[in-house]
């Protein structure tokens, strides 16, 4: 897999609040799927854009938050691992991702 050599490990980490995913349920309800597309949404106002995420796998769940893997494409064409979660805060559910394993 070809890394992104612009410091990702560092760079690239967000975080949102999703209400869309907050509804019926919270975090048992929610799957990586859905925490990475939020993930990709996020990085539409990053530096680094998420093109897509592949391999996608949980790697943890507890009561308030999941924790995920995949392969990232960057819009530049550059693949780097890519760690996201869903945790609860203040009653929202939020989605934060970064280059480096949780943790």
């Amino acid at each position: 897999m070809r890394r992104h050599g612009r410091g990702l490990c560092l760079v690239l980490i967000g975080s949102a609040v999703l209400p869309a995913l907050a509804g019926c349920g919270g975090i048992a309800r929610v799957d990586c799927a859905q925490i990475a597309q939020g993930a990709q949404l996020v990085s539409q106002q990053r530096p680094i854009r998420i093109r897509s995420i592949a391999n996608v796998r949980e790697t943890a769940r507890s009561e308030t938050e999941v924790r995920c893997t995949g392969d990232a494409t960057l819009a530049d064409g550059g693949t780097a691992p890519l760690y996201f979660r869903a945790y609860e805060a203040n009653g929202q559910m939020e989605v934060a991702y970064q280059g480096m394993p949780y943790p």
